[in-house]
């Protein structure tokens, strides 16, 4: 097997295993919580895929109001850029934590 496919998931699997014992050794935190723990991170990710669709579909239909209304060509590939990513994953977070109740 080639080191390259293995080098992401072996970071991930020991910062992941690094973090179960200094959650459960220094935070005291129980690993019977880690169900709730992936509950939750699915509900966020879902979220993620639903705030991600809406800002591009959103972004697509600005870009072709906007070639409509201007004649003015705008690309499609700007959406294409790693920031929506991030600020749709914020959004979901944000809304993800308002919906829990919690600050």
């Amino acid at each position: 097997m080639d080191p390259e496919q293995i080098l992401l998931p072996a970071l991930v699997a020991i910062t992941s295993l690094g973090a179960l014992v200094f959650g459960a050794r220094r935070l005291r935190l129980r690993p019977a919580g880690l169900r709730q723990a992936g509950v939750r991170a699915l509900e966020t990710i879902g979220l993620l895929i639903v705030f991600t669709v809406l800002n591009l579909a959103l972004g697509v239909a600005g870009i072709l109001a906007w070639r409509g209304i201007t004649g003015e060509f705008v690309s499609l590939y700007v959406l294409n850029d790693a920031v929506l990513g991030l600020m749709s994953l914020l959004q979901a977070v944000i809304f993800h934590w308002w919906w829990l109740g919690r600050p």
